[in-house]
């Protein structure tokens, strides 16, 4: 019980102190999830935002119930998903009144720019703390690069990036197993 109490709190203290999204909660739930806790490892981690991201959804509810269930089963995923969502909710009830009247406000516009300046800010680090993490050799920061490339510059989908991503991945996976089988 106490284990899924602390599942609620970090994600409704998580989701209450990150603003921007799924992306800009990252720096957050490593120090929570990994380094503190140890609910996960550092790859694990990775290997959970990589599923979170290609799931269709939100990433923060996605990253909850995943997290959850790996922490408490169904019961942590339903837990960690409330929690998440409860702040977000709350917020949005208070202010949907009020910010059609206050969207012409300069300055409420200037706090904004500094809180989307701040969140893109989380979501480098957390980005390069993954690449640390995920590019573990050439191929790896290779197929990153061309990733990169090819959905910036030539604006391919999204999901064909992660498609080719997969294939590339599939195709050094069986050239080492044919490597190893003529060694043999």
């Amino acid at each position: 019980m106490r284990r899924l109490a602390s599942l609620g709190w970090v994600f409704l203290w998580v989701s209450s102190m990150t603003l921007g999204g799924g992306m800009a909660m990252l720096p957050l739930l490593e120090r929570e999830l990994v380094a503190r806790r140890r609910w996960l490892t550092s790859d694990e981690l990775v290997e959970t935002i990589a599923v979170v991201q290609s799931l269709p959804g939100l990433i923060a509810i996605n990253m909850a119930v995943l997290v959850g269930y790996r922490v408490r089963g169904v019961a942590g995923a339903l837990v960690a998903s409330v929690a998440v969502t409860l702040t977000p909710f709350l917020l949005v009830a208070l202010i949907a009144g009020t910010l059609a009247s206050l969207s012409n406000s300069p300055t409420l516009n200037h706090v904004f720019l500094g809180v989307r300046a701040g969140t893109a800010a989380l979501i480098l680090l957390s980005l390069a703390r993954l690449a640390r993490a995920a590019l573990d050799g050439p191929f790896a920061w290779t197929v990153a690069a061309l990733a990169f490339l090819a959905a910036v510059v030539l604006q391919v989908d999204l999901t064909l990036v992660v498609l080719i991503g997969f294939a590339a991945g599939l195709a050094l996976a069986v050239a080492r197993a044919l490597g190893r089988a003529r060694r043999s």
